[in-house]
């Protein structure tokens, strides 16, 4: 997945040329615009498209073949190879898009060629089509979910809706470090990097949500690529996608999933390339980072020391102070949520250091039909507390006891 280029020149003719490996999806979105220049949908003035072709065996060119546009807005070809011919500085180079097997494996690259009569600058004019191409694709701005699909045996993006979800809707008494990122996306003039810690169910994933619709509210060419442990890849490979798309904000759930420490099962050479990646990757302004854990020190010393991250945020138990609105925004239940109001059962679920999960979960188990009368009695609300919280208290000293 590494972006690099080599030259070379044959003995037989005056051309040199230049080859760039990319990834398929961006492999795609120079294709698809390159015909969207030759269409007239988008222009450039970086340089000029005098011809267009499509390529197929045994060395047949003819006019692209649409077919139509993807989910995405890329052109859909009916031939997998493209030839295009465009003046730049003055010269004449010949872009091709081709795909070739490799160790078992299938490379999408970008070829560059020219004859040497003056300034030969194809690197130059990879990184402008790279850029361009990316900007006027139907995944820039977008918030996307990456992963390696098993099927195609390719990196995958699904595009997915903006959370209809605010920092009003974040119940944390001190929400200044969260205001703080948002101001930086909407300067992307100070890349951040924050690292949230704390148990299920504390407001990790909500929080979030929150910040990349407060993100995408404030700076609209902003993307935002999401991901998990279960996505298939590596952080290299991540960000290698990552910074194309710049201005960026990639969130990572459970980062220690995929990275591991020196005392986990990862292997340390798997650390060690998901450091250097990180590193790469943190250095650019327009670049932004969040990740999640359950536990700091599942996550490498290495990787959660400052620099890396700009900050560590703890999330803990819900503050008293949020029950009655997070009761009322789930259920709609004045009546009940007023209950949460209650000096005896705040202090109940205040000394169990209870998670906004944890009521949740407690106001649908109150839902049942059986406390269709009862619900509203302060006892009983105790009782089920009670009941529940020792159910899953049981649950965790199952797991002490069995290792895990």
């Amino acid at each position: 997945m590494r972006r690099f280029g080599k030259k070379f020149q044959s003995p037989s003719f005056s051309m040199s040329a230049f080859m760039k490996p990319v990834n398929y999806e961006i492999f795609r979105s120079i294709k698809s615009y390159l015909v969207k220049l030759q269409m007239g949908i988008v222009q450039t003035e970086s340089f000029i498209l005098e011809e267009i072709f499509s390529y197929s065996e045994p060395g047949i060119f003819t006019l692209p073949s649409i077919v139509g546009f993807d989910v995405f807005d890329n052109v859909m070809f009916g031939n997998s190879a493209l030839l295009g011919v465009v003046r730049f500085r003055e010269e004449r180079y010949f872009i091709s898009c081709a795909s070739f097997d490799d160790r078992g494996g299938k490379v999408y690259a970008l070829f560059i060629s020219g004859e040497i009569t003056g300034d030969f600058r194809p690197q130059e004019l990879s990184e402008i089509l790279l850029k361009e191409a990316v900007l006027n694709s139907g995944y820039s701005g977008k918030i996307l979910r990456i992963f390696y699909d098993d099927y195609s045996q390719r990196v995958s993006f699904k595009i997915l809706p903006s959370p209809e979800i605010s920092l009003n809707d974040i119940y944390m008494k001190d929400k200044t470090e969260l205001e703080d990122f948002i101001s930086a996306v909407k300067d992307a003039k100070q890349g951040l990097r924050y690292l949230f810690v704390g148990e299920p169910g504390t407001g990790k994933t909500d929080t979030i949500r929150a910040l990349i619709s407060e993100c995408k509210e404030v700076n609209e060419g902003l993307t935002v690529f999401v991901l998990d442990a279960g996505c298939g890849l590596s952080l290299e490979t991540l960000f290698d996608y990552a910074e194309i798309f710049r201005p960026v904000l990639v969130c990572i759930d459970d980062i220690d999933l995929i990275v591991g420490s020196r005392e986990g099962i990862h292997r340390r050479e798997e650390l060690s390339t998901a450091l250097q990646a990180l590193d790469g990757f943190i250095t650019k302004e327009d670049t932004f980072l969040i990740a999640t854990t359950n536990d700091r020190y599942l996550v490498d010393n290495a990787l959660r020391r400052p620099g890396r991250f700009d900050l560590i945020i703890e999330f803990e138990s819900l503050a008293s102070d949020f029950y009655y609105p997070l009761v009322l925004r789930e259920i709609g239940d004045e009546s009940l949520a007023q209950i949460f109001k209650n000096g005896e059962v705040m202090k109940k679920l205040s000394n169990l250091k209870v998670t906004g999960a944890f009521i949740v979960t407690l106001v649908k188990y109150l839902g049942r039909e059986r406390f269709r009368e009862i619900k509203y009695e302060i006892e009983t609300v105790i009782k089920v507390i009670d009941r529940l919280y020792g159910a899953f208290k049981k649950e965790v000293k199952t797991k002490e006891l069995m290792g895990f």
